[in-house]
């Protein structure tokens, strides 16, 4: 283990070296017609190379010139498709367009996950702030209760090919549900206190226009069509 840190801090120690050499990320590493390849455009692309990749180029001079290489003639194709004008031809912008709102909803996406992230962060920290006291009444799961709601619930509690799962393999799962079954009471105690200080309004419709559009029927693939359930079959009169 101690090599292998000795290893990965001679790469990083290199790695920064190499970044921080002659100057800036502006610094031109090669000229390719009128365009330029600079520092920042080679460890970009550096970045995504394997970890073994990227030491050979780092530690390697040859190494690292062979892959400037390939960046420059990874640039001349590119040159050689806007010289013959591929650039603009319809059926590419379309396929660039394509590609833009992909990347926009990719970054709404994310902005999303990280306002869920935030919102989770406060959700937590002040209920560990406000109810920290009233959680260490709360008793600690027994044994015989973790074993318990395993055995009341088991037929449930299997894989995703209906393999049953044993009862040490979801322990630690049943004792953090059971710890938050606990908990909740304090929780709903804490959140009605809330709303009788806060002014609510509630809409009915917009809810059940909301719960509408979630219960549409799903389309179906052009050319295939939803069947009807089969009527159950009466049973024959002894």
């Amino acid at each position: 283990m101690k090599k292998l840190i000795v290893a990965v801090s001679v790469f990083v120690l290199a790695l920064a070296l190499y970044g921080c050499g002659k100057g800036s990320d502006g610094a031109v590493q090669a000229k390719v017609n009128r365009s330029a390849i600079t520092a920042a455009d080679f460890k970009k692309q550096l970045e995504d190379l394997n970890p073994q990749m990227q030491h050979a180029v780092v530690m390697d001079p040859k190494a690292r010139k062979e892959y400037l290489d390939d960046l420059i003639g990874i640039e001349l194709v590119i040159q050689e498709a806007k010289r013959q004008g591929l650039d603009k031809e319809p059926e590419f912008k379309k396929t660039v367009e394509a590609r833009k709102k992909e990347v926009e909803e990719y970054k709404k996406k994310l902005d999303q996950r990280l306002q869920d992230e935030i919102r989770n962060e406060l959700f937590n920290s002040v209920l560990k702030k406000d109810l920290a006291e009233k959680l260490k009444s709360v008793s600690a799961t027994t044994d015989k209760e973790a074993r318990d709601y395993y055995n009341k619930n088991k037929n449930k509690i299997r894989t995703p090919d209906g393999k049953q799962i044993g009862f040490k393999e979801v322990e630690p799962q049943i004792r953090v549900r059971l710890a938050q079954e606990k908990q909740r009471p304090l929780y709903l105690d804490y959140t009605k206190e809330l709303k009788a200080k806060a002014s609510i309004s509630v809409d009915g419709k917009a809810l059940d226009v909301a719960v509408a559009e979630l219960s549409r029927p799903v389309e179906l693939p052009e050319g295939l069509k939803a069947q009807k359930a089969p009527a159950a079959k009466e049973e024959s009169k002894k």
